[in-house]
Parts: structure tokens; sequence; C-alpha cells
């Protein structure tokens, strides 16, 4: 088999799961944090990204805030830009659309399945 038809195979459906989309009142309810700087264009897409799908998230400066910045160092020690950090989500270091949608999609799921009469659920 030639290396690029094995690469093709080894890439297709090797992602992870489909997550359906939650509700925009379940994606509410889930905590975003973004550690990010004022001049990055990566951090400015990614804040843009959460309001246009009024998604609530706390924005910490790292070179404003020293707690932000130590926060930021103890998730990324190379405090690369934007790091976002998803309550049941985990930790995601930069920006990927398609990635903080199915995260935060699963901490919604997740947060309405352990608690069904939770505000948003």
């Amino acid at each position: 088999m030639r290396a690029t038809t094995l690469l093709f195979l080894l890439a297709v459906g090797c992602g992870p799961p489909a997550v359906p989309a939650a509700s925009a009142s379940a994606r509410a309810h889930v905590g975003v944090t973004l550690y990010t700087t004022r001049w990055c264009p990566h951090c400015a897409h990614a804040r843009s990204w959460l309001r246009a799908r009024g998604i609530p998230f706390y924005d910490r400066d790292v070179e404003r805030d020293a707690g932000a910045a130590a926060s930021h160092a103890a998730l990324d020690p190379r405090r690369t830009v934007p790091v976002i950090a998803i309550e049941g989500g985990g930790v995601m270091i930069g920006f990927v659309p398609d990635e903080l949608r199915r995260r935060i999609d699963e901490a919604a799921h997740a947060r309405c399945r352990a608690s069904p009469e939770a505000e948003g659920c």
C-alpha cells in the first residue's frame, strides 16, 4: 500500500466523534474563560466567535492582570495565547472553532445529564 493511501485511510474517521449541538441556553451555562492579550488576532477571533454564538465568557488579559498571568502559566507553561478553559470541557491551547464548539457542546450535554433540572437544560 502506498504511503499516501495509508495516511488517507488513517486520517478518515480518526477524529473525535461527532457531538450533537447543544441548545443555546445550555451552551450559555458552560463556564468559558479566555486567556488573551489585546494584540493577538486569534484571541480577537475567539472572542468574536463566542459572542456571535451568544456564549458568555470571561476574558482575562494575561498582560494586564497578574492573577490571570499566573493562572495562564499554570495551564500553558509555554504561555501561548489564546488559552481557553471550558468548565467540564478541558483546556484548549489555541483557537480551533470546530474543536471549541465540540467541547462546549460536550460540556453542556454533560451538565444537563448530571442535573436535568439545571437552568438551561
